[in-house]
């Protein structure tokens, strides 16, 4: 799969640019791996082709406060590992150049930003969808009515400002006006949902956080480091597709996964379910993480 194709970076660099907080030049590039020159190109193409490409004190990122554009990025958002998977199978039609700009058009058919949307609502039946989505169109707060959350183990009601869909409808960032913080909340832990005639008080305080490998959530902030065999490189790929772009090939059929993550729980419980087929190598948190998850362990 040539991950170095135009598609694919031109994808991602969307993506990158939409995740509601800046980018410096120099983040850019790293992540696409590009020179500064590719990086200007870049930009002027997505001027261009229509997108609202912004830049302040050297950083940039892509306006979505245009109501159609959010609905947009909403029904059409890919999460980064589904881009990496239709990024795969694009470049193999590069032989066919019919059938991929056929993909192409029926992409642009998204552009009936209303009518898609209403569609996929009335589809799906569900009122909690329809509540949220009425909310983050109508910029106003609502109440999340009982409440699963995993982090804190309560079940309460949460005052919230709703302000963008995730992983096709399943998940939705809002900030909590309690907390007085953004959180993504999992549309199944709601139970109900009563609408609020109060219009948002925190818009400017929107902000969603980038996703890691591990598919959680918040700053990239937390190093591990560790190798493995062929068998965890095989398991981790297929549980975790965007980790192969990320994984160093070493001698011997051993691989290396060194980056940074939102979260120890995800590689945790990788590494803890193949314990004699992964070495870690770093980092301190994570190797204390480990610690304090194995001497809690019970063996009967």
């Amino acid at each position: 799969m040539r991950t170095n194709s135009k598609t694919y970076r031109i994808l991602r660099f969307i993506l990158f640019l939409s995740n509601s907080y800046p980018k410096t030049k120099e983040e850019c590039s790293s992540f696409l791996e590009i020179r500064d020159t590719a990086f200007y190109n870049y930009c002027n193409l997505l001027k261009e082709t229509g997108f609202n490409l912004c830049q302040k004190e050297g950083r940039y990122w892509i306006d979505c406060s245009d109501q159609e554009f959010r609905v947009l990025q909403n029904i059409l958002h890919f999460s980064e590992e589904e881009t990496y998977t239709l990024c795969q199978t694009m470049d193999k039609l590069d032989g066919n150049p019919g059938t991929n700009n056929r993909l192409k058009s029926k992409l642009a058919a998204f552009l009936n930003y209303d009518k898609t949307i209403e569609n996929y609502i009335r589809k799906e039946k569900s009122a909690k969808i329809q509540a949220l989505h009425k909310a983050i169109k109508q910029k106003k707060q609502l109440i999340l009515v009982n409440y699963s959350s995993g982090n804190s183990e309560t079940i309460k009601n949460r005052t919230v400002e709703p302000f963008e869909f995730k992983n096709n409808f399943d998940l939705v960032w809002a900030f909590d006006t309690e907390l007085k913080q953004n959180r993504q909340f999992k549309v199944c832990r709601i139970q109900d949902i009563i609408e609020s005639p109060i219009s948002w008080e925190y818009e400017k305080q929107h902000r969603s956080k980038p996703v890691d490998v591990f598919r959680n959530t918040g700053d990239l902030n937390k190093q591990i480091d560790f190798r493995m065999n062929l068998k965890a490189k095989n398991l981790i790929i297929e549980e975790y597709p965007l980790s192969e772009r990320e994984l160093e090939e070493l001698a011997g059929n051993q691989f290396r996964l060194n980056i940074q993550v939102a979260k120890y729980e995800g590689p945790g419980r990788f590494v803890l379910g193949l314990i004699d087929d992964i070495q870690v190598i770093g980092g301190d948190g994570f190797r204390e993480y480990l610690r304090a998850k194995i001497d809690k362990m019970q063996i009967f």
